[in-house]
C-alpha cells in the first residue's frame, strides 16, 4: 500500500469523503482532526496549523476561499530560503512515524510548492479531487453563499490549473477523481484508487463514510430548483 497521500483539492468538493474513506484502509490522518459540528473533515489540526502559518508569514491578506492568487502561492513557495523550517520537519516526521498517512486541507493549493522541499515528492501519491461546476453551484448558493456559475468555473478552474500544473511538472503519480463520479458510480470510480494505491476500498467503505444514498449525484432537480431560489432572493450580494 502506497505510504504517503496528499489529496489536493478546494472547498467543498467532498473532500471530508474522500479523506474519510481512505481511512477505512488504514491512512493515518493525525492524532487530531477538525471536527464540524455534524461530519468530521479528516483534517490533520496541526498541518491546518501548519499551512495557517504559511500563509501568514507570507503576509498573504487575501481571502484564499473566494479568489486565486499566484502571487500568494510564490510567496509561500518562497518561504523555504528565509522562514524557520524546524517546526514543518517535525511535523513530517511525526507524519512519517504514522505511515500510511493522508493530508487533506484545502489551504493545500496554496501550499504545496513549500511542502515539496520536505516531502518525497515522487515517492508521495498525490489525488487531485474535483467536482462538477453545477454541482458546485448548487451545494455553495444552498449554503447561502451566493456565487454566480461564471465565478465558480473561473475561480476552481485557475485552483485546478495550477495544481494539475504542480503535479505534472513534478512529474508526481496522481490520480484524478472527481466527487460527483466517485458517489454516482462508486465501484468504478473506487477501482482505479485500489489500483494505485493497493488498497481493497469497496462500496460498504464508502457508504460508512457517506451518509446520503450512493448510485446519484448530491444534487438533482429540486435541489437545483431550491438553489435557484436563494441566488434569485440574494441576487445583490452574489460574487460574480
Amino acid at each position: 500500500m502506497k505510504e504517503r497521500v496528499v489529496i489536493l483539492t478546494y472547498g467543498l468538493s467532498g473532500s471530508s469523503v474522500l479523506a474519510g474513506l481512505l481511512t477505512r484502509a488504514g491512512y493515518w490522518p493525525g492524532d487530531a482532526t477538525y471536527k464540524k459540528p455534524d461530519y468530521d473533515t479528516f483534517e490533520n489540526v496541526r498541518l491546518i496549523e501548519a499551512n495557517r502559518n504559511l500563509i501568514a508569514a507570507a503576509r498573504y491578506q487575501g481571502d484564499h476561499e473566494h479568489e486565486f492568487s499566484a502571487d500568494a502561492i510564490a510567496r509561500i513557495a518562497a518561504l523555504w530560503s528565509s522562514i524557520d523550517r524546524a517546526p514543518f520537519e517535525r511535523f513530517l516526521a511525526d507524519c512519517e512515524q504514522h505511515r500510511p498517512w493522508v493530508w487533506k486541507d484545502p489551504r493545500l493549493w496554496l501550499s504545496i510548492r513549500f511542502w515539496e522541499h520536505l516531502l518525497p515528492v515522487r515517492d508521495t501519491t498525490f489525488i487531485l479531487l474535483t467536482r462538477s461546476t453545477s454541482q458546485l453551484w448548487a451545494s455553495c448558493n444552498l449554503r447561502r453563499r451566493i456565487y454566480t456559475m461564471g465565478y465558480i468555473r473561473r475561480y476552481h478552474g485557475q485552483i485546478e490549473r495550477s495544481m494539475r500544473e504542480f503535479l505534472t511538472s513534478r512529474k508526481a503519480p496522481f490520480a484524478h477523481v472527481v466527487f460527483d463520479e466517485l458517489i454516482a458510480d462508486p465501484e468504478s470510480a473506487i477501482r482505479p484508487l485500489n489500483q494505485l494505491l493497493g488498497t481493497s476500498l469497496t462500496r460498504d467503505d464508502l457508504a460508512s463514510i457517506y451518509t446520503e444514498p450512493l448510485g446519484r449525484r448530491s444534487h438533482g432537480p429540486l435541489d437545483f430548483a431550491k438553489a435557484a431560489l436563494v441566488h434569485a432572493k440574494n441576487f445583490g450580494a452574489r460574487i460574480s
